[in-house]
């Protein structure tokens, strides 16, 4: 058969910013919409899920990130971070160190809750300024690993708090961290 290479277009992390926006227009209305890689995203029509063209011709689905609650394999980052504290005098210790109490509303204690079990491993803490802008600029960690969430302690008022406090995180009342 007289097969002719066309190329297709390329994932959206490789596109450019103009690229995205469509400029210039494409000569082909072929996207890569998923972040699967070259090797394993085709190119769906625009009409088309992004998972479309994940996997195809493949006996997996998933690239793995998915699939962590129900098959075994390593976290993201590599080790699973946690941050419980099981020994009771040193939570108490914790404790009496700080020297703020902040009530959490559902979402921050959600974060909180995802920090201290691993869920946002390798993250052992809430980003700071560096790391935020590297995943909001680039999807990744300043250490390279693909991580497309800022993860952030938000606050409407931080009136009263320096640098450096060690702060009591509460949810509905309970001591967290």
């Amino acid at each position: 058969l007289p097969w002719e290479k066309v190329p297709l277009g390329k994932p959206f992390w490789q596109c450019t910013e103009k690229e995205l926006k469509g400029d210039p227009a494409a000569p082909i209305t072929y996207v890569f919409k998923s972040f699967g890689d070259i090797h394993t995203t085709v190119p769906v029509e625009p009409h088309e899920s992004e998972r479309t063209g994940r996997f195809v011709r493949q006996a997996k689905t998933e690239c793995g990130i998915h699939t962590r609650t129900t098959s075994a394999g390593s976290p993201h980052g590599g080790a699973l971070v946690d941050l419980m504290v099981k020994d009771a005098d040193k939570a108490r210790e914790l404790v009496k160190s700080c020297v703020k109490t902040v009530e959490l509303n559902e979402r921050q204690a959600c974060d909180v809750f995802c920090l201290l079990h691993g869920a946002f491993s390798p993250l052992k803490g809430f980003m700071d300024e560096t790391a935020y802008n590297s995943v909001v600029k680039d999807m990744r960690l300043p250490e390279k690993q693909l991580f497309g969430l800022p993860v952030t302690f938000d606050m409407t008022d931080i009136s009263g708090f320096k640098q450096g406090d060690k702060l009591l995180l509460k949810w509905k009342g309970e001591d967290v961290a």
